[in-house]
């Protein structure tokens, strides 16, 4: 049976890149440096009546780095980073798969029970769908931001109604490059926007929803 959507959109983020800076594998609060005006993208979204959904990658748990608890611990204090800023997140999904067919860097071994191909891992569309149905949100009303190809491709897998690759003004360094790192220091993945500041961002939410 089709899955029907509430008419009204939400707002979709990436993690690493979008919400905070991308130092490589973040697992602690002390790693954490919240990307520039995040949380007033986040008010704005708010005032415009978009659930923010934050979908992000971790395969980090898959190559033994840290574990599902420790993401969830660090995920619950970003969340309450947010709210003491105003700022209400709705629903938070992570994927901890490493696809079967990529070298896994500095031939580190996997735990086998987080490899596997999965629907759930960007550039699949599994977890906007999921936090889609889990907040009411129509993916066709709404805006996804990310800033790898895989970010982009799974918002337009979801249908989507915008894209929006955000390409920081000063890139992060690269402390440990993974299969999701793109080498091209400025890619354009084909998005319907592309914007260096979280104040562009805001711009694009008010034309579209304002």
């Amino acid at each position: 049976m089709p899955v029907s959507f509430l008419p009204r959109g939400g707002l979709f983020l990436d993690r690493d890149g979008v919400v905070n800076v991308d130092r490589g594998y973040v697992h602690r609060p002390d790693q954490i440096a919240f990307v520039p005006g995040i949380f007033a993208l986040g008010r704005t979204a708010m005032r415009l009546n978009l659930p923010i959904m934050i979908v992000t990658n971790q395969a980090g748990i898959a190559r033994g780095l840290y574990t599902t608890q420790q993401l969830r611990d660090l995920m619950d204090w970003m969340v309450a980073q947010f709210a003491g800023e105003g700022v209400a997140v709705a629903r938070v999904e992570h994927s901890p798969w490493f696809p079967p067919g990529l070298t896994p860097p500095n031939g580190r071994p996997l735990l086998a029970e987080w490899v596997r191909d999965s629907w759930w891992r960007k550039p699949g569309a599994g977890m906007l769908r999921r936090a889609a149905r889990t907040v009411g949100v129509d993916p066709a009303q709404s805006v996804l931001i990310g800033d790898r190809e895989g970010d982009i491709a799974a918002g337009r897998e979801a249908g989507v109604r915008a894209t929006i690759q955000f390409v920081p003004e000063a890139p992060s360094p690269a402390l440990d490059l993974t299969p999701d790192t793109p080498a091209d220091p400025d890619p354009d993945f084909g998005a319907d926007y592309r914007c260096r500041r979280h104040a562009e961002t805001v711009e694009i939410l008010e034309q579209l929803y304002g």
